[in-house]
């Protein structure tokens, strides 16, 4: 009788979930509602004023948040354990594309190289670079499991974290490289990275990267606006000082959806980077606040999917897409909000960005067929 339980307990165990995480799904569809609906608001008067069409950003969005979730959709059903299979192979398309945009193929906008133009987008490259830089570093954590702890194990994700970096940071993107470096790092720690290589592993990352922020004249720039953002309001504090003005305008319940007077060119490209800016004016401290909690239960809901991924593979894919949600979210809200030097990054799901939504969409995909395999709370009563 013992060995029928166990034997039960066992394909249980093995069983993949029927169902995907509706509750991450409906919250992802939620977000890119809100933003659907902001970009055109926040987008109308510089839409009209370029392109003689207030539409134009709205109707852009649409189309890829359509893609976007077709992708999604495929990569629900597709085995997250395929991207272990290739995950070489995706890291390597990924450099090679990096590679491309440095080429005379790339498109040179504002003095930096970070697009490929396609047929029906305008490709970011460093987006992709966040999904395949998770994938890498997910497989190599998998693959050395039981010896995470040891140097050899540690310095290899790191090496093609850092070429991976160094191709974005010509581009240059600085922000984008930034951040794929602190969610790998983080992986590499939660993956069992052994706590004397951390203060090692700072000393000889943070010089570097302080010294390349150093380089450029308007990196500097920004990092003194975040320390004093109305000490030159015409001039380098223009864009920060005027985010701030706005959710201050926006008192308790906002001047109403539509009525941001900030996005009439006192902040630039409003739909993107400091869209959360728009929303705290139109509609206030309490309804910026609720969204803050959209993302925060969404990040709760994706730890859960990760205590619940028994895989490590699938649940350090988990932990990387959970990370660079939720850093993501936290530094545009938190350069919004002068809480934070500008980095120039978008609002997960929310800023206008064909690629940005696009790979947003398709990683809530892999995290859809993870949550297949999850072990649910009935089978964890079951084991009991």
């Amino acid at each position: 009788m013992q060995s029928v339980v166990k034997n039960d307990i066992k394909k249980t165990q093995r069983e993949p979930a029927k169902r995907i995480d509706y509750i991450i799904l409906s919250t992802v569809i939620l977000l890119v509602i809100i933003g659907v609906l902001m970009i055109f608001s926040a987008s109308s008067v510089q839409a009209s004023y370029e392109y003689n069409d207030s539409t134009k950003f709205l109707r852009s969005q649409l189309q890829f948040a359509a893609i976007g979730f077709v992708l999604m959709y495929i990569a629900s059903k597709v085995n997250y354990k395929i991207y272990k299979k290739y995950a070489f192979i995706i890291y390597v398309f990924n450099i090679f594309l990096l590679a491309l945009t440095l080429s005379p193929l790339g498109v040179n906008v504002g003095g930096a190289k970070r697009w490929l133009n396609l047929i029906f987008l305008r490709f970011q490259t460093s987006e992709f670079s966040k999904f395949a830089c998770i994938v890498m570093t997910a497989y190599f954590i998998d693959l050395n499991k039981y010896t995470m702890h040891k140097l050899k194990s540690v310095i290899i994700p790191i090496g093609f974290l850092i070429l991976n970096c160094a191709l974005i940071y010509v581009q240059p993107s600085f922000s984008a490289m930034s951040i794929i470096l602190m969610v790998g790092l983080i992986m590499i720690f939660i993956g069992g990275m052994s706590v004397k290589f951390i203060i090692p592993a700072l000393f000889s990352i943070l010089p570097p990267i302080s010294l390349l922020m150093m380089k450029k004249q308007y990196r500097m720039a920004r990092l003194m606006s975040f320390l004093d953002p109305f000490k030159d309001t015409a001039g380098r504090d223009w864009q920060i000082s005027n985010s701030i003005y706005a959710m201050a305008s926006g008192g308790l319940f906002g001047v109403g959806f539509g009525k941001s007077t900030q996005k009439y060119f006192y902040i630039s490209q409003p739909q993107n980077d400091f869209i959360f800016a728009v929303i705290a004016e139109e509609f206030g401290f309490l309804m910026s606040v609720a969204l803050i909690f959209i993302y925060v239960f969404l990040i709760f809901r994706i730890f859960r999917l990760f205590v619940d991924t028994k895989d490590t593979f699938g649940k350090m894919l988990v932990c990387g897409i959970g990370l660079q949600l939720g850093l993501q979210t936290v530094m545009n809200i938190g350069v919004a909000t002068s809480t934070l030097p500008n980095t120039g990054i978008g609002l997960p799901f929310i800023s206008y960005g064909g690629t940005s939504i696009i790979i947003f969409l398709s990683m809530t995909g892999v995290l859809l067929n993870i949550s297949r395999y999850r072990v649910s709370k009935r089978k964890k009563e079951v084991v009991k």
